[in-house]
């Protein structure tokens, strides 16, 4: 682990270690300031080894795509985020809006967890999949149509894939029922 006074990613010791290994976390004080554990700032953050790790074959089709939309929605959230700062909410457009409700769950739902907690490969894609449902399906523009009819939770009453029978992800599960964990 490298760390730098004050942050400083821009610094050569940083910079020139990501170059050399197969990522960067960064932390972000303001994720922490929020109560937001672990506090990932996942747009300064990147991996190199994803690409080859994750996928058909490896963890589930819909892995890289899903990452790749968040990521994008993400950086608009933030984009939003700083209009609205400007402008205030009530002036955004709805579609707007949908991405700081995004962010939020983002926050929330995808990226904290407590420290004893352990979560499955499986229940982090279904968080990932119930934070890009807080999009209108018209949004997710990086994802084929069989994974958004697959897994999309948005607001599609009758309409396969909606995930009115899947439980959700945020929710404790039943101590009855045994499910794999990973630890880490």
């Amino acid at each position: 682990m490298l760390t730098m006074p004050a942050g400083d990613i821009t610094h050569p010791v940083p910079d020139l270690t990501g170059y050399i290994t197969e990522g960067q976390i960064v932390l972000s004080p303001e994720l922490h300031g929020d109560g937001i554990y672990p506090p990932v700032d996942v747009l300064g953050s990147l991996s190199r080894l994803m690409r080859k790790g994750a996928g058909e074959g490896r963890t589930r089709s819909d892995h890289l795509p899903l990452a790749a939309q968040l990521v994008a929605a993400l950086a608009h959230a933030r984009q939003v985020s700083d209009l609205a700062d400007l402008i205030g909410v009530a002036s955004l457009t709805e579609t707007d809006r949908s991405y700081l409700a995004f962010a939020d769950k983002f926050n929330g739902v995808l990226l904290d967890q407590r420290m004893d907690e352990s979560r499955t490969l499986e229940d982090t894609l279904d968080r990932a999949w119930q934070v890009a449902s807080a999009l209108p399906e018209r949004e997710l523009t990086m994802m084929p149509a069989a994974d958004i009819a697959a897994h999309y939770l948005g607001d599609r009453p009758g309409t396969p894939g909606t995930g009115a029978a899947r439980p959700d992800p945020g929710q404790t599960p039943d101590p009855a029922v045994e499910t794999e964990r990973f630890d880490a």
